[in-house]
């Protein structure tokens, strides 16, 4: 549901405002309000922020901020698409952290499993490097979604650059997502957490 609220509204209600005669720069900060609002109900119900949520509000206020103080529309489509940068930045920062940026988003997208991931961390460290390496393939492909999109503000109309940027980065999602599954899977990861007991890595099982 949030990936709908995130990604397909927003779209939604651009192509809704332009088809209703609202100007580009306009439609454009005004779509960024249904992720918004999700994410101000998730804060009042769970008075919790996670990283996600955060940034979601972060970029709204920004976008209307750039309004506010001029900017052509596709000046604004540059500076959303450049916002990815200090994600990724933020991404491999975390690398040097206590815990890198991916797993903590896993652990508040699962707090039922977090004694099982902290036990994991604390234990194993392939369970660790595993993490830091998925930080990693993110942050490469945020990377990646930044210079495509920055392509398509430039050669595009600016009407077609919100459903194709939003089809990009949804594309980009579905990949990610499953590299992760695949690389949690044969690290033993995904058992360590939900069985609830560290795995060994294939590479270090034992024979019986």
């Amino acid at each position: 549901m949030s990936l709908v609220v995130d990604l397909a509204l927003p779209v939604a209600v651009y192509y809704g405002l332009r088809a209703g005669g609202v100007g580009q720069t306009a439609a454009l900060c005004l779509s960024g309000v249904p992720p918004a609002v999700r994410v101000s109900y998730v804060f009042a119900r769970t008075r919790r922020l996670d990283p996600i949520g955060g940034l979601v509000l972060l970029g709204l206020a920004l976008g209307v901020l750039s309004a506010a103080i001029g900017g052509d529309p596709r000046t604004l489509l540059l500076r959303n698409a450049l916002f990815g940068l200090p994600f990724a930045g933020w991404m491999l920062l975390s690398l040097r952290a206590r815990r890198p940026l991916t797993y903590e988003i896993a652990v508040s997208l699962l707090p039922n499993r977090a004694d099982a991931f902290e036990r994991a961390w604390l234990e194993e460290s392939w369970f660790r490097r595993v993490w830091r390496r998925i930080t990693v393939l993110w942050a490469a492909g945020i990377l990646v979604h930044v210079g495509a999109s920055v392509v398509m503000v430039a050669a595009l109309p600016v009407d077609a650059v919100p459903g194709l940027d939003t089809g990009l980065w949804f594309g980009m999602f579905v990949v990610l997502m499953v590299l992760t599954q695949v690389a949690l899977f044969r690290s033993g990861a995904t058992r360590a957490v939900f069985a609830g007991e560290p795995a060994e890595p294939p590479g270090e099982r034992q024979p019986a």
